[in-house]
């Protein structure tokens, strides 16, 4: 009899723990090209992981689940070598889990990290989604059976996925995919998984539920408990269109009735393109003032020590050329100057959208210029001059709106 109550009970207890439901909670958090810093303006980061902790406090005070482990994979694109991005993708799942932790604490014993590098597997669900790939067939192929290395028999690496994906059709496929899918692969996927037991089971010692208790309910502050920059992993030629344009107006020359319009193209991690305009059109007739300044100077930038897209120092090289009439009733001069020179400056960002740029340009500036008087309603020629000039020839501190891309995806994978 009592072996038959003995097994009855085993059974029992075997049948509560089967009908426990397993479940996942998941959620992924994307990153800039070639960083490790988890930017919370970027898509929807901040609200994504928000609410992840806060459904991770809320599972860990139900008594009808139990949180079993929490796991964090970060992933990377192709782009750049295959050890560096391995060490991106381990920093990327670093910082996540990070921020986790100053957020809420968990024992130890919950989580699992993985450093998955180049996320090949996701490249291949994504090209397999999308039926609008050139030479899909071939793409799938090659993500699915190409081995990541070949070697030879010295032990050189002489082939590869990556070398036959930018091979295919003369590189252009894999510039498709590099422009369509590798900012998607640049990511932490995170996944809590845990048991939704049965009712039964419910009013039990909640000491089965690990102990995860929330340290701040306040929205993060975007505040990483560490910075890491890797500007030097996945440089590639062609970027994510996100954040890659902005338009800037100067507001000291805004002050001087001069107003400007700049828009800066942001052609990868380091490099970018500025033109910038000024026009001064204004003149009062009767009383021969004349302010009239035009000036066109397009610029290209090199940028360093950046903590993230348009966050950083840069260097530039400028030209221009202006058109000009000054007069204040007297005296006055009209031509036109052509100038060449170097900058320097630093943007940062004070808002979602918006930056500050402050900065300041040397060089050398040439000017042909004629004097003229206005005498009994005409102006009368007086002379031809030329001026030779070398010092400041910029001084910046504008407010840059920078623009979202607005054909990115939105969401990404789940």
């Amino acid at each position: 009899m009592k072996r038959h109550v003995l097994v009855l009970f085993f059974i029992v207890f075997c049948c509560e723990y089967i009908c426990a439901t397993p479940a996942v909670d998941s959620i992924r958090l994307y990153f800039h090209h070639g960083y490790s810093v988890l930017d919370f303006s970027l898509r929807d980061n901040r609200k994504v992981l928000d609410d992840f902790i806060r459904r991770m406090v809320f599972l860990s005070s139900d008594t009808t689940k139990h949180i079993i482990s929490l796991h964090v994979e970060g992933h990377a694109s192709p782009s750049g070598m295959d050890v560096a991005n391995r060490r991106l993708s381990e920093r990327r799942a670093g910082q996540v889990l990070e921020y986790i932790r100053s957020r809420v604490t968990f024992p130890n014993s919950l989580v699992y990290v993985l450093a998955e590098g180049v996320d090949w597997d996701g490249l291949a669900d994504l090209v397999e989604k999308d039926p609008s790939v050139p030479a899909r067939e071939q793409v799938l192929e090659i993500l699915r059976h190409a081995p990541l290395w070949v070697y030879d028999t010295n032990g050189k690496i002489v082939n590869g996925r990556k070398k036959q994906l930018m091979d295919l059709c003369g590189g252009t496929v894999y510039r498709v995919l590099q422009e369509r899918f590798f900012a998607e692969l640049r990511n932490v996927y995170i996944e809590l998984h845990y048991d939704v037991l049965p009712v039964q089971e419910v009013g039990r010692d909640s000491t089965v539920l690990p102990l995860v208790e929330i340290v701040q309910e306040n929205e993060g502050t975007g505040d990483m408990p560490c910075r890491d920059t890797i500007a030097e992993y996945e440089i590639v030629s062609v970027e994510e269109p996100l954040y890659r344009f902005a338009l800037k107006t100067n507001l000291i020359y805004d002050i001087v009735l001069m107003p400007s319009l700049e828009a800066e193209y942001r052609i990868n991690n380091r490099w970018s393109i500025n033109l910038e305009g000024e026009v001064a059109w204004w003149k009062i007739d009767s009383k021969h003032k004349y302010y009239q300044l035009a000036t066109i100077s397009p610029e290209g930038r090199y940028w360093f020590k950046t903590k993230a897209p348009w966050h950083g120092h840069y260097l530039g090289l400028f030209g221009g050329f202006s058109w000009y009439d000054l007069e204040n009733g007297g005296r006055g001069y009209k031509g036109e100057a052509e100038m060449v020179g170097v900058s320097y400056g630093y943007m940062f960002p004070v808002g979602r959208y918006l930056s500050f740029e402050a900065g300041i340009g040397m060089g050398y500036m040439h000017s042909k210029y004629e004097e003229y008087l206005p005498i009994d309603g005409h102006y009368v020629y007086q002379q031809t001059n030329r001026l030779n000039y070398f010092g400041p020839l910029k001084l910046k501190f504008s407010l840059v709106w920078r623009l979202w891309d607005v054909n990115r995806k939105k969401g990404g994978m789940r």
